[in-house]
């Protein structure tokens, strides 16, 4: 049996030697790929699927794409990376696709312990998490701040960037009386910006502010020059938060950078140790004054990413699901 991971568009994107903006279809299908069998691989449209596949399903998706795969007697995985039930301005399709797809699927799959008890709640259905790769080079842990000019970095998706409370952020790093440059990068930042605008935040006038388009390896360009990488979350949208993955947290400790976050995701907690999670100003005081700290903490933070997301590991959890099907 071929795990074949279902990533619309994704070949346009990598017969032009690019990589795909979807972080999803990087971490849930690219990146492990890199270490599975030869005969496992990617597809683009279910009808490229055959008897032989195992086909990975998450994103991009519709109900009819379900059905197409249970008629032909293919057997597929529903990979939920966002809970979807009852959210978004297409809430009522985007409810039913996740009925649909825990319905049908041979199994479920996830990326956390707090979507994997949604699932349940919502369905009755088990879900098997598997954990998300980093996609970087492990890189050399480094802490090394100017406190006359700090060089802060922000990444995320266009939803999350637009979820952030940035009058709050600004107030905050305002109030520590020390310089600082914020360098974030987010996709479609224009219509991000915009909306932000309608909801009374005014980004062009924050001047410490640098913003740009997201790509790849800007994105690895901006962590690697920074001195901290920090991810303020929404308080307004919880239940669209809570069970995110802890992609950008992994990420960012692969490329040795120093993490700062507030709460509200779930899948942090699991490395509190290693990053500063909770108040922004007193992580930020706090890792100012002890350096060395930071970098043994970014140490053991490698240390149990290699251990536990390493793209090997992960590609060895999708191949085990021929076995569970």
């Amino acid at each position: 049996m071929n795990i074949k991971f279902l990533l619309p568009k994704a070949r346009a994107f990598i017969e032009k030697g690019k990589i795909p903006k979807r972080a999803s279809q990087r971490f849930r299908g690219l990146v492990p790929l890199q270490h599975m069998l030869p005969t496992d691989g990617y597809i683009d449209r279910v009808e490229e699927a055959t008897r032989d596949d195992l086909v990975i399903m998450s994103k991009a998706i519709e109900v009819k794409d379900f059905l197409y795969l249970k008629d032909k007697g293919i057997k597929f995985v529903f990979d939920i990376c966002d809970n979807k039930w009852r959210i978004g301005k297409d809430r009522q399709k985007n409810t039913a696709l996740m009925n649909s797809g825990c319905l049908h699927a041979n199994l479920i799959t996830t990326t956390s312990g707090e979507l994997k008890q949604k699932i349940y709640e919502e369905t009755g259905k088990d879900a098997l998490i598997i954990d998300d790769p980093y996609e970087r080079e492990i890189e050399e842990p480094t802490f090394k701040p100017h406190k006359n000019n700090l060089n802060i970095c922000y990444f995320g998706g266009r939803k999350s960037f637009s979820m952030v409370n940035w009058e709050e952020l600004f107030a905050i790093l305002n109030s520590m009386k020390i310089e600082y440059t914020l360098h974030a990068t987010t996709q479609k930042h224009q219509y991000a910006v915009q909306r932000l605008t309608r909801l009374g935040q005014f980004l062009s006038k924050h001047e410490r502010l640098k913003l740009y388009e997201w790509d790849y390896e800007l994105q690895a360009k901006l962590v690697r020059e920074c001195d901290f990488v920090i991810m303020p979350i929404s308080n307004t949208n919880p239940e669209r938060v809570y069970a995110k993955s802890p992609n950008r947290v992994i990420d960012s400790i692969a490329q040795g950078r120093y993490v700062i976050t507030t709460h509200g995701v779930i899948s942090y907690d699991k490395y509190v140790k290693f990053i500063g999670k909770g108040s922004m100003k007193r992580n930020i005081l706090w890792a100012l004054d002890n350096p060395k700290s930071v970098i043994s903490k970014i140490e053991e933070g490698q240390k149990y990413i290699q251990k536990h997301h390493s793209p090997r590991v992960i590609a060895k959890q999708w191949m085990s699901l021929r076995n569970k099907v």
